[in-house]
């Protein structure tokens, strides 16, 4: 009987040892298993890229923009992180953080009795590195499982990690509310500072929300916040991390939260959308919204300023047409300014890049540049009555300006000063509409142009844009070099490393020559044309436009290596600007004016010297910049005399310009 007992017994232990034996070698396999797919925490490693919010900056290093998914974080290293904020978050969240291996199963007692004594849950178990293994590598649901897969790979990440890693990674992953991700995004957030920036009583506070970002948001119930805060100072001090004395200096700081930026107050945020769309194109969203960018771009914010502030101030009624407005420094083609509408928080469609508009008379520098490549002078003389003639598709009927009487006949540089139609279309028919395609293609127009005689006089298929037109400006600003007009920089990821940057080209499209007299042509326009009120206290040219029903006008021109596209009009289109404050809108009236505004203001800022042609000051037969200043009699084209009733002042090169003296008169 002993010995069957015996035996019944040894079978049962022999059982239980064999239950033993499978259960730690299953667990075994289990860890084993666990340990080979764990990832590290390595910088190089793809387990740990979190998504990181990309910085847009202005030439000036300010901040334009910040774009993030649903994850605004920039992601720092521990040495940036102030050890009084370090400090503050183990003492609220893992106080022995420094002395358990991943799991603290003293922490675990102690947040049991915790919450068993005041029937809630007060505390909790989780160690940081167990909050970084779920932030990272499990689900996120709450089953038993889930509890014991994150012990276990909590074990092995702080048996691969060192303890610095880990608080890093959870500092910079780690949630702190209203949308901020991670402990930089959180003092940006807050305080609008660099996280190594922020004092005691400020790490306090951000400590302090993590356990329940929705309950101490210091936003929206700051009450609450500053109790936490408290709550994080006195653990600090308990522990020995700071001094009563600290804490009550601390204690007794204002909680100031910095407001949140209304979107409405962001500067340029149609150059900053119109950089976001080239950079999704060309490096896709994910990497725009989550890779941590640094965009360097070409905005000058004071430049920017001055743009925003002339385009409200003329046309200041919600029930005014809109201005758009693009300036380009042609010495580089870099983008300065842009204002794309009223207001980008209810529009967000940019007309200074999107919209395509009729440019009326704008569009006539374009013949001009292709007549006088051709060989044709400003002193040919053409006829100046209403024009008809057989087109491809029919008849075309040309009429002046409002159908005014000009001069039976008039030379193409007074037609220039004029914006004379007529002149134009026969011009077009002698030089060629194709010709004229090419060279607006050429200097800068991007836009598909149908070789339509109408182009002379703005008649296109499809409109231009402001950003086109400025750009095209500027390679007659530039003597003939075009230059691709360029928003961004360079782009660079979180560590510097250079992803993208445009390549910055420039080249000869038009001949020298033939530059300086169409630019001095031009500048007559603004000297004693239909553009005086642009004029400048420097040299300045440019042309006005004004289209059919005066649906949209224009004033496009540079000075001092500035290029610059306005155009006014309604966002909706076919809407005519016949009483706008009184007045029928043309190029010469409000974008005119708009442009003047800006140009002086924004030319005081730069104090940028010309790149291009120089006259101010020359006096009559001396040559600046290249050109001589002339006194033209406009029905002989010879020099002008004191009885020369119609007189243009004209800056030409020194091979076109007239010698003989009129004697008609």
């Amino acid at each position: 009987m002993r010995a069957s007992s015996l035996e019944r017994l040894l079978k049962i232990v022999a059982a239980i040892l064999g239950v033993l034996v499978v259960t730690f070698t299953a667990t075994g396999a289990y860890l084993y298993a666990l340990s080979k797919t764990l990832p590290d925490l390595s910088a190089e490693n793809a387990a740990f890229r979190p998504a990181q919010t990309t910085v847009v900056y202005a030439s000036d290093g300010t901040v334009l923009a910040e774009w993030h998914a649903e994850q605004d974080r920039t992601v720092v290293s521990l040495d940036e992180v102030p050890k009084h904020l370090q400090d503050a978050v183990v003492a609220i969240e893992d106080e022995r953080f420094y002395e358990h291996d991943g799991v603290d199963f003293k922490g675990i007692a102690r947040a049991l009795r915790a919450n068993a004594s005041s029937g809630g849950i007060e505390q909790g178990g989780s160690t940081i590195t167990q909050q970084v293994v779920k932030l990272l590598f499990t689900e996120g649901e709450r089953t038993i499982t889930r509890k014991i897969k994150e012990a276990l790979l909590a074990y092995q990440l702080e048996a691969r990690t060192d303890k610095r890693k880990v608080l890093e990674t959870y500092l910079n992953l780690v949630y702190f509310g209203e949308g901020a991700y991670g402990v930089e995004s959180a003092s940006k957030r807050y305080f609008g500072k660099h996280v190594g920036d922020v004092d005691l009583q400020e790490a306090a506070l951000l400590a302090g929300i993590i356990a329940s970002p929705g309950r101490y948001d210091p936003v929206a119930h700051p009450e609450a916040a500053r109790e936490r805060r408290d709550r994080v100072l006195a653990r600090m001090q308990e522990l020995g991390y700071i001094s009563e004395q600290q804490r009550a200096e601390a204690a007794a700081a204002e909680v100031a939260i910095k407001p949140r930026k209304d979107d409405r107050e962001q500067l340029a945020p149609y150059f900053v959308e119109h950089v976001k769309q080239q950079l999704i194109e060309r490096l896709g969203s994910q990497t725009v919204f989550e890779g941590g960018l640094r965009v360097y771009t070409t905005l000058d914010p004071a430049v920017q300023r001055c743009a925003e502030e002339a385009a409200r101030a003329l046309l200041p009624e919600e029930r005014d047409p809109e201005a758009a407005l693009v300036c380009i420094d042609h010495t580089t083609g870099d983008v300065l300014a842009m204002v794309g509408g009223r207001d980008f928080a209810k529009e967000q469609f940019n007309l200074a890049v999107q919209g395509k508009r009729q440019p009326g008379s704008a569009f006539k520098p374009f013949v001009l540049v292709t007549a006088l490549s051709q060989g044709v002078k400003p002193s040919d003389v053409f006829d100046a009555r209403p024009y008809v003639t057989r087109v491809k598709d029919g008849i075309w009927r040309v009429q002046n300006y409002e159908n005014e009487k000009t001069a039976p006949a008039m030379t193409l540089a007074a037609a220039t000063t004029w914006s004379v139609n007529a002149v134009y279309a026969r011009l077009v028919m002698k030089v060629g509409a194709e010709n004229v395609v090419k060279t607006a293609h050429d200097m800068g127009i991007t836009t598909k142009l149908d070789p339509n005689p109408a182009i002379a006089l703005g008649g296109l298929s499809t409109g231009v844009s402001p950003y086109e037109m400025a750009s095209a400006y500027g390679t007659l600003a530039a003597g003939g070099i075009r230059r691709e007009p360029a928003s961004i920089v360079k782009v660079t990821d979180s560590s510097g490393s250079v992803v993208f940057a445009p390549v910055r080209e420039s080249r000869r499209v038009i001949p020298a020559s033939t530059a300086k007299t169409a630019a001095a042509m031009l500048h007559d326009v603004v000297e004693q044309g239909t553009g005086q009120a642009a004029k400048l206290a420097v040299w300045a040219a440019g042309k006005t436009g004004t289209t059919q029903a005066y649906r949209d006008a224009w004033f496009v021109g540079w000075a001092d290596g500035l290029s610059t596209a306005v155009w006014v009009g309604y966002r909706e289109g076919q809407v005519s600007m016949t009483d706008v404050h009184g007045i029928k809108v043309t190029g010469g009236s409000y974008p005119a004016r708009i442009w003047q505004r800006f140009m002086s203001r924004a030319l005081a800022i730069r104090r940028q010297p010309t790149a291009s042609v120089e006259t101010t000051g020359a006096a009559e037969g001396q040559v600046s910049g290249g050109l001589v200043r002339v006194r033209v009699c406009t029905q002989s084209m010879l020099l002008a005399n004191d009885r020369c009733p119609e007189v243009v002042e004209m800056y030409l090169d020194p091979a076109i310009a007239p010698t003989a003296v009129c004697k008609e008169h």
